[in-house]
């Protein structure tokens, strides 16, 4: 008996990335809305919202439900982009019981033993925490890259999945073997009877057991995103839009949605199975006709797969041209199977019905670029192959992409071929969104581009801090605004959090050894060194005492890896805005004393490379600081000295990179600006921003600068007629002329806005 929908969900508006049940009668979801969601049914075919999980400031990633005997209804784990694990009374859940810390990056992935006792996390910062009673005992480091999945066995064994393509099984915190077989990054894991599954982007749903592989399970046409099990039953779900159910080694349904990507599956006790998606929805199925959904709300559900717009590289890469006609519709077909049908130019998907007897139509099929438009990158053909600039003088990386395929699917193979951080996911994503001209899949709900009039998948909103422009490793993300007179000026300050903590520590360690062997007064103790290298894991007042005290003392040439250090502690914790110094400076003060900010710009010479490097982590500091409360009014209070000692700085930084670094603290301080409605300073901050920007040829330093106008303009009138004076012939040129079209899609909006 083939799947039915039972019940459509909706109240999440951004992506659903995980969902978790309690018996048969409560699902949990999280998504890239920032919050989590508790469902309860209310009937045999519906549920209902019964509370939003608010707690976590970034995108919801991972979730799972506790058995606590203490807890009738279970608690709640989430874990998220902002770094934490929140737990949740399921049966009051207007806070957090307890928060969890200890992760330095995206919180992907949550599971818990059987008996409730341990949780076990996984993250972007390519660790697994093993948690017993809120405690972190065991931390899990053999990976080389994002552990994606997460399980507790029977046994108490735990084991990890990661995007190095590997599966490990520890025992006691110590790794005592590791799977190989996966030729893509390891994406989910599930318990089953007899050992566990695992979910890959390599297409693959594959069964396992602690020794080793039991069988693959080949269905899937895609990347292959989650899986589940239970009741003897496995479903997995991913990039083709199918939630796929196996049993025995076999594949026995395959239900279509009419939505992108199938990021999240579920299997609850009374054998229904759900699954969360791209469109923010959560949509149950089930082989009970006293639980099938009315008639009205199932030819809905087939009325939106009918015109869902489907990628032909999603239903394997089929050649279009050699499809049936429609006369393959005639002929039976086997349970849930998919067949493409040409007609004229139309080319339809349709999938079998064995109850009806009947083919249903399931999407139209579209290839969105013509061959002769394809671009060759590794032996594959793509709709277009970007060039990605992110380090000076290193030759850029290629960003292929499909302009039918799911912007975050790119965006993922882009970063982990390159061995950078998934922290860019949304960054590379909208970047892609921004400059293909690809087609939405799916046509229910269109977003209109205002200035090329087309249509495509626009992903989740961008984590706070993370930007993106031309070049989506140092922009700011910016929506463009409708070519009419009203604009919406960006409001989040710009934070970078990216860094490789562990070789920043090892240089500083490498530079301490050469200080103790010359000079020994400025060394630092292997006590303090081992307290500066905690900072990897977590920022303590000791450590933050430590690294001020090399940021202050050390020789100029050597103070770069403790000023990057910094910037980083800074990002991540208000800690570092009070540890005490040893004249009682206040942070900004010592930031631009220890990178010579109030001299560097002031000389005729030429900087020196040190003068660069230290220049452009001080600015660095300061910009980050902008990340808590403390930091930004600390740095707003000292506002006229940083303002002082970036005077004509863009006359004499020639460094890209220090470039850009300028330009995100003058968008911090005009944020700041507009926050504390301070119209004064914000003519001063737009006037150095308008010699910057007539300075400067940086395509990402004129994104920022251009919307340093557009932020005062929106909230001082006396910003913007001095706008009009200061910037608008500029802002016009960079409308034609922009090193962009990010920068002169922004430089029209702004100028609308201005004129």
């Amino acid at each position: 008996m083939a799947y039915k929908l039972s019940a459509e969900l909706e109240g999440h508006t951004s992506d659903v990335r995980g969902l978790a049940s309690f018996g048969s009668d409560m699902l949990v979801s999280v998504s890239r809305d920032n919050t989590g969601r508790i469902w309860k049914r209310t009937g045999p075919h519906a549920f209902s919202e019964e509370s939003v999980l608010v707690g976590h400031d970034k995108y919801v990633s991972s979730v799972v439900v506790i058995p606590d005997d203490a807890y009738p209804q279970g608690l709640i784990a989430t874990g998220s982009m902002d770094t934490t694990v929140c737990v949740w009374d399921a049966a009051n859940p207007g806070a957090p019981v307890q928060r969890l810390r200890g992760h330095s990056g995206n919180v992907c992935a949550l599971a818990v033993s059987r008996d409730g006792r341990t949780l076990v996390s996984g993250s972007w910062d390519k660790t697994a925490k093993v948690w017993v009673n809120g405690e972190c005992v065991h931390t899990l480091r053999d990976h080389e890259h994002a552990v994606w999945g997460v399980l507790v066995l029977d046994d108490g064994s735990v084991v990890t999945g990661s995007a190095d393509k590997l599966i490990r099984i520890w025992r006691d915190g110590q790794l005592v073997h590791t799977l190989k077989g996966h030729t893509d990054c390891v994406r989910a894991l599930a318990a089953t009877s007899g050992g566990f599954a695992s979910a890959s982007n390599d297409g693959s749903v594959r069964e396992w057991t602690v020794d080793g592989l039991v069988r693959e399970l080949h269905g899937h046409t895609s990347l292959v995103y989650a899986v589940a099990a239970a009741h003897g039953v496995l479903v997995s779900g991913g990039e083709d839009r199918a939630t796929r159910v196996w049993r025995d080694g076999t594949l026995h349904n395959t239900v279509l949605v009419p939505s992108m990507s199938v990021w999240a599956v579920a299997v609850l006790s009374n054998g229904d199975i759900a699954c969360g998606t791209n469109d923010g929805r959560i949509r149950v199925f089930t082989k009970d006709d006293a639980r099938v959904a009315d008639t009205t709300t199932q030819k809905q559900f087939e009325e939106k797969n009918a015109v869902f717009a489907l990628s032909a590289k999603a239903m394997g890469d089929v050649n279009l041209g050699n499809l049936p006609g429609p006369e393959q519709l005639k002929q039976r077909g086997d349970c849930d199977q998919v067949v493409m049908i040409k007609d004229g130019s139309q080319v339809t998907a349709h999938q079998w019905n064995v109850e009806r007897n009947e083919w249903i139509q399931v999407g139209h099929v579209v290839d969105t670029a013509a061959q002769t438009q394809k671009q060759v990158f590794d032996g594959r053909e793509y709709d277009y192959v970007f060039d990605v600039d992110i380090q000076e003088g290193a030759p850029a990386l290629k960003l292929p992409y499909n302009a039918t395929e799911n912007p975050y699917s790119a965006a993922q193979r882009f970063l982990e071929r390159n061995e950078l951080s998934l922290e860019y996911l949304d960054t590379v994503a909208d970047f892609i969104t921004k400059n293909s001209d690809g087609v939405q899949l799916g046509a229910q709900q269109l977003h209109i581009d205002p200035f090329t009039g087309g249509s495509r998948y626009v992903p989740g909103q961008s984590q706070a801090g993370v930007s993106v422009a031309a070049d989506p490793f140092t922009g700011n993300r910016y929506v463009p605004a409708q070519t009419t007179a009203t604009y919406s000026p960006p409001s989040e300050y710009i934070v970078n959090r990216q860094g490789n903590s562990s070789a920043i520590v090892k240089k500083l360690a490498e530079f301490n050894t050469e200080l103790a062997q010359s000079n020994t007064h400025l060394a630092v103790g292997a006590e303090d060194m081992q307290r500066v290298s905690e900072l990897e894991n977590a920022v303590s007042e000791d450590a933050c005492s430590v690294l001020l005290r090399l940021v202050q003392a050390w020789p100029v040439d050597r103070r770069f890896p403790a000023l990057d250090l910094l910037r980083l502690a800074v990002a991540a914790s208000p800690l570092p805005l009070t540890c005490h110094t040893s004249d009682s400076n206040s942070l900004v003060a010592l930031v631009i004393e220890a990178s010579n900010l109030d001299t560097v710009f002031a000389t005729d010479s030429a900087l020196s490379k040190t003068d660069e490097i230290n220049a452009m982590m001080g600015v660095r500091v300061l910009a980050n600081m902008f990340a808590h409360p403390q930091g930004t009014d600390m740095a707003w209070a000292a506002r006229s000295r940083i303002l002082s000692a970036l005077d004509g700085s863009w006359s004499r930084a020639t460094n890209k990179n220090l470039v850009t670094s300028l330009s995100n603290l003058y968008f911090n301080l005009a944020i700041a600006a507009a926050q504390k409605s301070d119209d004064d300073e914000g003519l001063n901050i737009l006037s150095a921003s308008s010699r910057f920007l007539e300075h400067t040829d940086n395509a990402d330093a004129q994104l920022r600068l251009i919307n340093v106008f557009g932020v005062l303009a929106s909230k001082f009138q006396l910003c913007k007629d001095s706008a009009r004076v200061l910037g608008d012939e500029t802002i016009v040129i960079l409308g034609i002329m922009g090193k962009s079209e990010a920068v002169k899609a922004a430089a029209k909006s702004v100028g609308a806005f201005l004129s």
